[in-house]
């Protein structure tokens, strides 16, 4: 089998045990997500069987949309409700600070990961180093904020939406206007909306996945890269396809409208057959789905 599932993850797992259990009910061996999803938090997981596992990387580069809630007067060990409360604050702060600070984290921003978390240390998970006590530092990172929107407050709780890039923690947004805010925070729960082309008003639990089965779950692996233009080869250029080779203007049934380095590539029945770089003149087909 092969295809995208955009699942609906429930809380309290992590990103691993969803794969795993999908892969035992169907017996599938080759499944991977498309990006950690926290225990903690709920929704949208993209997650690739087959050789639909190909795109995991470009889905992996998708922004991403979250809904969220904040506590703010305590610090917790892993920057969220999971974590043992570490430190205590008055909750010295008004709603016109919350929302004063809270617009400083749109744009361009840096922020460390939590030290409970998937960033590698030295080839090796952050989360794993601090359980077993290690003193270690993470780089900051660079990530953009889109848009984050204050959707309601009651101190010590606020809820928000947010539009974010790849690689953005929103546990350290929590931590970081706490922080700024001089009376700590942690994230208290989280919804993942949106991962690119993937809703959570499409997404299936794994109790909908029982009851309509792969053949209804399964996308076609071109749903994730609906962002790309698109080609058309002939016969013959879908035999190229086959071996890998490259495929020239003259074997185009339906050339790309704009410009882009990659393309998905189709046969003339709208069967999805590779994607493709431009390369020699020509369409490199460096992924193949055949």
């Amino acid at each position: 089998m092969n295809g995208i599932i955009n699942l609906l993850k429930p809380p309290g797992i992590s990103s691993a045990r969803a794969i795993n259990r999908i892969k035992k009910r169907w017996n599938w061996k080759k499944v991977g997500h498309t990006g950690t999803l926290d225990p903690l938090a709920a929704g949208v997981l993209p997650i690739c069987v087959g050789k639909a596992t190909k795109v995991a990387s470009l889905i992996l580069l998708e922004d991403k949309t979250y809904w969220g809630e904040i506590v703010l007067g305590e610090e917790r060990e892993t920057d969220d409700a999971n974590g043992e409360v570490t430190a205590r604050y008055p909750l010295d702060c008004t709603e016109d600070d919350v929302s004063r600070e809270l617009k400083k984290f749109s744009g361009s921003i840096t922020q460390t990961p939590p030290r409970i978390s998937a960033v590698k240390i030295d080839g090796e998970r952050a989360y794993r180093r601090s359980r077993r006590g290690e003193d270690f530092s993470i780089s900051p990172r660079e990530v953009t904020i889109f848009a984050l929107r204050l959707l309601e407050i009651d101190l010590p709780r606020l809820r928000f939406w947010v539009h974010c890039s790849k690689g953005t923690y929103i546990r350290s947004i929590a931590r970081d206007l706490g922080g700024a805010l001089g009376v700590g925070g942690y994230l208290n729960f989280l919804i993942r909306t949106s991962t690119g082309p993937f809703k959570i008003r499409d997404s299936l639990s794994f109790e909908e996945m029982e009851k309509v089965g792969p053949s209804k779950f399964l996308l076609s692996p071109d749903t994730a890269l609906t962002h790309l233009p698109s080609i058309v080869v002939d016969q013959k250029g879908r035999e190229k396809v086959s071996f890998g080779q490259l495929i020239n203007e003259d074997e185009l049934l339906v050339t790309p409208e704009g410009q882009s380095d990659l393309f998905r590539l189709y046969d003339n029945e709208n069967n999805f057959l590779a994607l493709c770089r431009v390369k020699d003149g020509g369409y490199h087909p460096f992924k193949v789905f055949l």
